[in-house]
């Protein structure tokens, strides 16, 4: 590896890793107005918005294997992995059938 590739990579580490950091540095010292309390949800809104339309073109499977994943998340809640490695499960059991 040449000198001016590895200075690259180190250049850009280094401004990842400062970005990164930087952003909890002030997160940790910024308070948030009340008003923006609103825009916590958004995260949220946002990844059903992207999902559903893949939800929706999977059809029937598609739907069950949402539908499971939802109730094993009401059921474990706090925990992400397990409702998406059952949403997965169904989605191929449905396929394989």
């Amino acid at each position: 590896m040449s000198d001016a590739a590895l200075v690259t990579i180190l250049g850009m580490a280094v401004v990842t890793y400062a970005t990164r950091a930087s952003g909890l540095w002030l997160g940790n010292r910024l308070t948030v107005p009340s008003r923006l309390d609103a825009f916590a949800a958004l995260p949220g809104a946002i990844l059903v918005s992207l999902v559903a339309p893949a939800v929706v073109a999977a059809g029937v499977r598609g739907m069950a294997a949402a539908a499971a994943t939802a109730l094993v998340a009401l059921r474990l809640r706090g925990n992400i992995v397990v409702p998406m490695v059952a949403g997965v499960v169904v989605l191929l059991a449905l396929r394989l059938i």
